[in-house]
């Protein structure tokens, strides 16, 4: 049997492969605030996590203070690249991509300090100039949510790097010595001087009004804590920080309110780490003087920065056009479905299912992604206890680190997904990201679908190319070859009619010849 792939997705992955490195990727990031070791599996498109952690050095303050790095913020990173190091070579990181940003920039001993730092760790780091990190940055955030149009906003403890990006290109770029630490000493923490320096900056980016009534992406700890304090004050049902959406005037009152708020107030932020709250009112206020410039629709949270960035621009367009999210769910198929063909077959025997239906949540096209996203890991729960699967599969949906999938498209994937595995399935309530009646029955009517396939293969490839299901203006019609007419029994008439009901179609099963798609 020739292997089944879906559409262009699955062409593209035919000729370039899945990208696997030969060896875990490491990221060194040397910032003002804090020093990240990142170590990443899975494919150079979709990098997965697999050791993250960082210590908070503060060279920043150091910086600020002397314009030096020296004291206990140099010995401290000093012991931190030899922890590093030691972690790095257990994981296996043969290559490890160490760079610094805005605090080692800025120093006057940087020279000294980096040449010691690169005897500890043995590798080489990179000092990445204003634009660099700027652009760097916006890599980041394109290589997570493709399609990104706006404003790229990077805020460190040394600098605000600005970047405006567009069709997968950073158009223009600024660095702005406005980072949370920097701003502190350089305001003495007066906030009536704070903000005149904040707009001193920000007046001399004149390009920043292209960002009018488009997303401006935020990307940082301390802005990252922030919306961690708005998700729970607003009581959000899905503690996912990336691609988290805040309609712009609600984050402009929010900001402010944050800003005027004392240091011994903040110190107590609920929700947000210890080691940010402090600089919370200082980014707060940032964010509301850059938000007054820009006049975004919306904020968009971005988990992807400069290391994802790194790992952006030293992949071929080709790669760079292959979606983050398909990607994914094949990689994720791969490790823990029974087989990954079989979602592709899926793809292609549910591909004329949807065509008619309506969608308020985007495109047919991006109905047509979820979908496809939808049948490659439709049996990512076949090991859970049968009472589990449907809780299973909605909590690997809703928090797993995809890119480039919104919020409410989580919520429609997990619902289908649930259906997939129990009727009833999908019966939960998200608050602001409930589905309407009418994608909640579309949810149903996928994730039924997914059943009836299971039904009639097993989550196994061979016997869906067999079959066609195809959804007319009046019947949901399957069709089944003569020679898998064993497949034939009540449980496929139930479930059959179980999906045209959500489609509001009457169900017809026949018995007539099939050509069969796997055959190329």
């Amino acid at each position: 049997m020739a292997r089944v792939r879906t559409e262009k997705f699955a062409d593209a992955l035919n000729r370039l492969g899945t990208l696997r490195p030969d060896a875990p990727l490491g990221v060194l990031d040397i910032g003002s605030n804090s020093v990240r070791l990142v170590g990443y599996s899975g494919s150079a498109r979709t990098p997965l996590p697999i050791y993250n952690e960082r210590a908070f050095c503060r060279l920043g303050e150091a910086v600020s203070a002397t314009g030096r790095i020296e004291g206990e913020p140099y010995k401290l990173a000093l012991m931190t690249f030899q922890r590093f190091r030691a972690i790095a070579e257990r994981l296996g990181i043969v290559n490890l991509a160490a760079f610094a940003t805005a605090a080692v920039r800025e120093a006057e001993n940087r020279d000294a300090f980096v040449a010691e730092a690169e005897l500890i760790l043995g590798h080489e780091i990179r000092v990445l100039s204003g634009q660099e990190e700027a652009e760097y940055s916006a890599d980041g955030v394109m290589l997570a949510i493709p399609g990104a149009d706006g404003i790229v906003a990077d805020l460190g403890g040394g600098s605000l790097e600005l970047a405006r990006v567009r069709d997968g290109v950073t158009e223009k770029w600024a660095t702005l010595p406005l980072g949370v630490l920097a701003l502190r000493e350089d305001s003495k923490k007066n906030r009536a001087e704070m903000s005149k320096i904040i707009e001193a900056a920000l007046k001399n980016v004149r390009w920043l009004k292209s960002g009018k009534k488009r997303s401006l992406y935020i990307v940082g700890g301390t802005w990252r804590n922030l919306a961690k304090v708005h998700m729970t004050r607003t009581d959000y049902p899905l503690q996912v920080l990336h691609q988290y959406e805040i309609a712009g005037g609600e984050m402009m009152n929010f900001a402010e309110k944050i800003s005027r708020m004392k240091d011994d107030k903040a110190l107590k932020l609920e929700a947000s780490s210890s080691n940010r709250r402090a600089g919370l009112p200082i980014a707060a206020r940032v964010l509301s003087h850059l938000m007054a410039h820009a006049k975004p629709d919306n904020i968009v949270v971005s988990a992807n920065a400069v290391r994802e960035g790194m790992l952006y621009s030293i992949l071929a367009p080709k790669y760079r056009a292959l979606d983050p999210l398909l990607l994914a769910c094949e990689e994720m198929a791969a490790r823990l479905c029974k087989s990954a063909d079989y979602g592709h077959e899926l793809a292609l025997w549910s591909s004329k299912l949807f065509k008619n239906s309506s969608w308020t949540l985007g495109t047919k096209k991006a109905l047509s992604r979820l979908r496809e996203a939808g049948c490659l890991i439709s049996d990512v729960a076949w090991a859970s206890h049968p009472s589990w699967r449907a809780d299973t599969v909605r909590q690997m949906v809703l928090t797993a680190p995809f890119s480039g999938i919104r919020h409410e498209e989580r919520v429609f994937l997990a619902h289908a997904l649930a259906y997939r595995h129990e009727v009833d399935g999908g019966e939960i309530k998200y608050g602001p990201l409930d589905l309407c009646t009418s994608d909640r029955r579309l949810a149903r009517a996928m994730g039924l679908s997914f059943r009836l396939a299971h039904s009639l293969s097993a989550s196994l490839p061979g016997a869906l190319p067999m079959t066609r299901l195809n959804a007319g203006p009046n019947y949901l019609t399957l069709k089944i070859d003569p020679s898998r007419s064993e497949l034939m029994g009540p449980i496929i008439s139930k479930r059959l009619a179980a999906v045209a009901s959500e489609l509001d179609l009457k169900p017809r099963l026949e018995i007539k010849p099939v050509k069969d798609f796997s055959v190329a």
